[in-house]
């Protein structure tokens, strides 16, 4: 890379300010070349930051309510307190990605689609997951084959009230 010379007339204010706040290593060309740099990285920063922004409305943060599709209007509070928790979690927000989700959720039956975005909330997570099923089957509350125990129903051994004292020595002999 060529190198031009320039010549720079400067106030005796902005020397002294040179002097003040340059190493005693570092000579005035060179620290001027090092403000120089800095500032010409500060605005190509800022115009890469210009150019990433865009009009994808599932960018922010915050969604609204017409954003989500009719077929899930049920769970649209859910999907707009998730939103901020997957953007948060670095999770990318577009309305592809947005759509993709929806397609997900509409893969699950309705009745699980509630407790994922639950869990996911709940859980902080970037992903919307189906639920897993127990590998046990619950048992069933109030079978109607239930057995209830009755007393009425079951042979108990006499009390000693209703042995008199003759049977009752015998039968305790008998055990």
């Amino acid at each position: 890379m060529a190198k031009t010379k320039i010549t720079m007339f400067l106030d005796p204010e902005l020397i002294e300010w040179l002097d003040l706040n340059r190493d005693e290593e570092t000579s005035r060309s060179a620290y001027l070349r090092i403000l120089i740099r800095k500032d010409m990285k500060a605005k190509s920063r800022r115009k890469t930051a210009l150019i990433a922004t865009t009009n994808d409305v599932f960018s922010n943060p915050v969604i609204t309510a017409d954003l989500i599709p009719d077929d899930l209007k049920d769970f649209t509070d859910l999907i707009i307190e998730w939103w901020p928790i997957r953007k948060q979690k670095g999770g990318s927000c577009t309305t592809s990605v947005a759509n993709r989700i929806f397609k997900t959720l509409r893969s699950f039956p309705s009745q699980d689609r509630k407790e994922a975005l639950e869990k996911a909330i709940s859980n902080g997570w970037k992903d919307v997951f189906p639920l897993k099923k127990g590998y046990k089957p619950e048992e069933p509350k109030n079978h109607p084959n239930q057995k209830v125990f009755k007393a009425s129903e079951v042979d108990l051994p006499p009390t000693l009230a209703e042995l008199n004292e003759n049977n009752a020595n015998k039968f305790m002999e008998d055990f």
